[in-house]
């Protein structure tokens, strides 16, 4: 059975949003399925970002729809969203900076528990909380630092917790706004080894926000690309890359990227 035959995990049908009589997202109709990682690209102001925000629930659509599994969100909070499986992580990391890394995820683990601290909860449940995410910690590669704060970890490390604070919420799809943003070469490859054993789990969809074109070619099974808020190309990274408007509205003159 093809991606194709398979009922998508997300969809976003003629998906909508004008600001006065700017159109940022143009009736945008796309399937994501599980076990897939779609890359959007696009020039700057193409409709990215605000494409996520109607995704996760930031921004409401002026018209159009978002659906999960065939369930209508479009009308849905955001946080109405992220318990109905929709995780998302932002281009600027969102920590509480006071806390250590540890009870950082923590406090996503208890989230999804839907457990709050309460006095006479026995001491056993939190011991399962803190267990859970000593796992989220170890598997982002984080354990050294359980005890830090949060604000003292270096930007690449505040990535690895933001996607590791993700993973604890246990979200059906993940969205990733440039993870790399900021990131210095060395260590980049840190939040990506982790995003991309997300990928392998192929009850898990992944959609992906990025600019650099040696994060898209290593981590993409699909590629979408939008200009001026439209869909214009969606198809496989060779394709796409190799097709002539991607070349006129996303990349320009500058056709050596895709080689």
């Amino acid at each position: 059975m093809t991606l194709s035959t398979i009922p998508p995990s997300l969809s976003t049908q003629d998906l909508t949003i004008r600001f006065g009589g700017h159109v940022a997202v143009d009736a945008v109709t796309c399937d994501f399925h599980a076990g897939e990682l779609t890359v959007i690209v696009g020039p700057n102001g193409a409709g990215k970002t605000t494409y996520f925000n109607l995704i996760s629930g930031q921004l409401p659509a002026t018209s159009g729809k978002v659906l999960k599994g065939g369930q209508d969100l479009t009308r849905m909070a955001p946080s109405a969203r992220a318990h109905h499986g929709i995780g998302r992580a932002f281009q600027l990391t969102n920590l509480f900076p006071a806390l250590t890394v540890l009870e950082n995820i923590r406090l996503a683990v208890q989230a999804r528990a839907h457990m709050g601290w309460r006095i006479f909860r026995p001491v056993h449940h939190y011991r399962a909380l803190t267990e859970k995410a000593e796992h989220y910690l170890e598997a982002a590669k984080l354990g050294a630092r359980a005890h830090d704060l949060a604000a003292n970890l270096p930007h690449g490390d505040q990535r690895k917790l933001e996607v590791a604070l993700l993973m604890a919420m246990e979200p059906d799809i993940y969205m990733f706004d440039e993870p790399t943003a900021g990131m210095s070469l060395d260590h980049a490859p840190g939040v990506l080894d982790l995003i991309a054993g997300i990928k392998a789990d192929p009850s898990k969809t992944v959609l992906l926000v990025e600019h650099k074109m040696s994060v898209v070619r290593s981590l993409a099974d699909r590629i979408i690309v939008l200009h001026n808020g439209a869909l214009v190309a969606d198809g496989d990274p060779d394709t796409v890359m190799s097709s002539d408007v991607v070349r006129e509205v996303y990349l320009g003159s500058a056709t050596e990227e895709v080689a």
